[in-house]
């Protein structure tokens, strides 16, 4: 029954967010610790559309931004579309930005279960999604200061001087490009070196073995990286991550406000950051968003009851988005 259930967000995956035509190779790309029954569905919505498919398993990597297997890479390079259907993301990584040079569309499904394949973020009205997403980016491309704050204490700076604003609205529908799903943000790679402020008890963190935040954790952020780490044992892991990343990893890569009033806050931490409302801070690389920066990683700390100011005007006051 599960798989009658999702094909109908399986086949607007493949005919509408990749738009799929007949003859094209597609490629799913899954591994050992996602459910099957989703890698099924979407294989067979890209057989009905008339793609020459195949399906690659790999063992799941450590992180987002942690550089697929070399085999992986290459079936990806080969493919015109492909469905991402992994434990962490893959748009953050040299492998990517290879495949979107040569033309690929990507669609980044990753941390996807079975229950966000039948509700939640990706059966949203993505029209509308659109349209607020792409309202929201170009006060980041013109602005030249945004600034985050929650009640907990965040209080973060970012120079966007020179930078563009994206809108990602869940299409990939043109070569070289890539979307996420469920998808709906305004986001931005800020000057590198520019953030500074402190960052106070994010929501949730999108590293599995961290997950929901249950304790205080605070990170101090001058010259545009993390610096001290405090709180409890999930403060200690945090920690101990990037150390163990080294490079780039504490670099803050990403600015980021979510769109889609569909995402379930306390479900996933897949539709966490994309949800209306909230907001997030990349770190680690930054170059598949418009920055400078290459980095052994790219995860996000999510944040709710954010206020987002650009050049002191509210684009989200208190969770509510208001621009």
């Amino acid at each position: 029954m599960i798989g009658i259930q999702m094909a109908p967000t399986a086949r607007r995956i493949v005919e509408t967010v990749l738009a799929v035509k007949p003859g094209e190779q597609g490629c799913v790309v899954t591994d050992t610790e996602c459910p099957s029954s989703i890698t099924g569905a979407v294989a067979a919505a890209a057989r009905g559309a008339g793609a020459e498919v195949a399906v690659v398993t790999m063992t799941p990597r450590e992180a987002g931004s942690v550089e697929p297997p070399a085999v992986v890479g290459a079936a990806i390079q080969a493919a015109d579309a492909v469905i991402w259907q992994a434990t962490y993301a893959v748009v953050h990584t040299r492998t990517a930005r290879a495949a979107f040079a040569g033309g690929v569309r990507l669609c980044d499904m990753w941390g996807f279960t079975e229950d966000m394949m039948v509700r939640g973020g990706a059966t949203a009205d993505y029209a509308a999604i659109a349209d607020l997403s792409r309202r929201l980016a170009p006060f980041f491309t013109e602005g030249r200061e945004a600034r985050l704050t929650t009640p907990a204490g965040t209080d973060l700076t970012v120079s966007l001087v020179g930078r563009q604003g994206f809108a990602l609205v869940g299409l990939a529908d043109r070569k070289g490009t890539f979307c996420a799903l469920p998808d709906g943000e305004a986001t931005i790679s800020p000057v590198t070196g520019s953030a500074e402020g402190i960052l106070v008890h994010p929501f949730c963190i999108e590293k599995k073995e961290l997950g929901y935040v249950s304790e205080t954790i605070t990170i101090e952020v001058a010259g545009g990286r993390m610096g001290r780490i405090s709180g409890g044992p999930q403060a200690d892991f945090l920690a101990q991550v990037l150390d163990t990343a080294g490079g780039n990893a504490r670099n803050i890569a990403e600015f980021a406000v979510g769109t889609n009033p569909k995402c379930r806050l306390g479900v996933t931490l897949r539709e966490a950051k994309k949800a209306w409302g909230t907001a997030h801070i990349g770190i680690g690389d930054s170059k598949s968003v418009g920055g400078d920066v290459e980095g052994p990683l790219h995860f996000d700390l999510i944040f709710t009851q954010p206020t987002v100011t650009v050049d002191g005007y509210a684009l989200v006051r208190d969770g509510k988005v208001v621009a």
